[in-house]
């Protein structure tokens, strides 16, 4: 059984990261006896769809978006991966690994929010 903390984390792991807008108010979570929620918020972040799907304006040039496709393969590939395929060790090690992108995200906008000068000045 997955968990929501489970399906959170992996599913922020996944969220395109440039100054964290979309990291910190793009996504909400639900569950309720029967199902787990996530909705990406468009009203909050107008932008959501043009980071999911191909570019097609002119704007862009003929450009490949590097973000297309983190909704519907990269989240959704990675929780059915860990509902359906993945045993206990292969589970944790994704986990971990997706705990460390996020912890990562955090700090990234903590730094550029200003909470935090630098990572090396607040070792001792």
């Amino acid at each position: 059984m997955i968990t929501l903390s489970e399906i959170r984390l992996i599913a922020l792991a996944n969220i395109p990261y440039d100054k964290g807008f979309m990291y910190m108010n793009g996504t909400r979570f639900s569950e309720d006896s029967t199902k787990f929620s996530i909705v990406y918020d468009g009203n909050a972040v107008p932008y959501i769809p043009y980071t999911e799907f191909v570019w097609k304006a002119k704007r862009w040039n003929g450009a490949i978006n590097p973000n297309e496709g983190w909704i519907r393969n990269n989240t959704v590939n990675d929780l059915d991966h860990i509902i359906n395929t993945a045993y206990n060790g292969e589970k944790s090690l994704i986990m971990k690994k997706h705990e460390r992108t996020v912890v990562a995200r955090a700090r990234e906008n903590k730094i550029s929010q200003g909470t935090l000068q630098s990572l090396k000045g607040n070792k001792r």
